[in-house]
């Protein structure tokens, strides 16, 4: 949960933005039948900001996945690696 608080007008921005789709699996809120979270891209636990430009849509899963993480292991190569930022990456 955010420590800060996020104006509606800037949740309904984020959620028009977003096209009402989480922003790690573009499952739609239509189809989870509960509202999409507002996700801090950087977390604020790492000095991200609650600014419209660092918030996205998140499913529950993919958030409570997320978590406070900003970065994963490639299974592959045991490589660390940024996670996906949906404001700047495309699927």
């Amino acid at each position: 949960m955010s420590k800060t608080y996020i104006p509606v007008a800037v949740r309904r921005a984020v959620a028009v933005a977003a096209q009402h789709r989480c922003g790690y699996c573009l499952t739609q809120t239509l189809i989870t039948g509960v509202a999409m979270q507002i996700d801090h891209i950087i977390p604020e636990s790492r000095g991200g900001s609650s600014a419209e430009s660092n918030l996205w849509l998140a499913c529950a899963t993919c958030n409570l996945c997320k978590d406070a993480k900003i970065k994963g292991v490639d299974p592959q190569t045991g490589d660390e690696a940024r996670l996906f930022h949906p404001r700047q990456h495309s699927w």
